[in-house]
């Protein structure tokens, strides 16, 4: 029991319980085996187990939840140079296929005992679900965006006779694509999948970039 007792997975709560059950009226700073054993922890091991899966249970959501606060943080976009004018993001299966595992598993977690016991973890919990729901909706909208854009810019900036033919056309085109090249000019400075929430209406922007073209 007492290897069991030096597990990282115990926190400071966890201890205030098992000393609760063992009767032991110390704070965790001035607490010593001989008191543990005084106070008949071979005849709490039931109680103590108890609390032991407890803190191995929220050690799993604390560790997932790190991991998920490591990615997003951290995560640099993929970008690659398009025509020598702009930097294009590629690698968006990778991109959605992290968020939509990370997104699930956050969901998943919710149902958890030890996830609602916590008030930290319902927090970080719902603050990166937010996020990365934000981030989803944001790229869904991006991808179309560019994939439509490298389109048209073929077709109006690939042929000086387009311009002619269909002037109204090809102005509303170089209006989008000074929008879009500006957009993805910013991300570039800064390539980090979080960074796009900071661009302020990012998903009005996208929205309305979709409808013009």
């Amino acid at each position: 029991t007492l290897s069991d007792l030096k597990t990282d997975s115990l926190k400071e709560r966890h201890w205030k319980s098992i000393l609760q059950k063992l009767n032991v009226h110390v704070s965790f700073s001035e607490l010593t085996i001989g008191m543990l054993w005084d106070n008949g922890l071979l005849d709490k091991k039931k109680d103590v187990a108890e609390v032991l899966s407890v803190a191995q249970g929220e050690m799993a959501i604390e560790i997932f939840l790190n991991q998920v606060r490591d990615k997003w943080m951290k995560e640099e976009l993929d970008l690659v140079l398009y025509q020598n004018r702009v930097r294009l993001i590629r690698g968006w299966d990778d991109l959605f296929n992290a968020l939509d595992d990370h997104t699930g598993g956050l969901v998943l977690m919710r149902s958890s005992p030890y996830y609602r016991a916590v008030r930290e973890f319902q927090e970080d919990g719902n603050l990166w679900e937010d996020r990365l729901t934000k981030l989803r909706a944001a790229f869904d909208a991006w991808i179309d965006v560019q994939r439509r854009w490298v389109y048209l810019e073929g077709i109006f900036f690939g042929s000086a006779d387009i311009k002619a033919q269909l002037p109204a056309e090809w102005s509303r085109f170089k209006s989008v694509d000074g929008e879009f090249v500006s957009l993805m000019r910013r991300i570039s400075s800064r390539p980090y999948a979080m960074e796009a929430l900071n661009i302020e209406n990012l998903q009005r922007t996208l929205e309305r970039l979709q409808n013009l073209m």
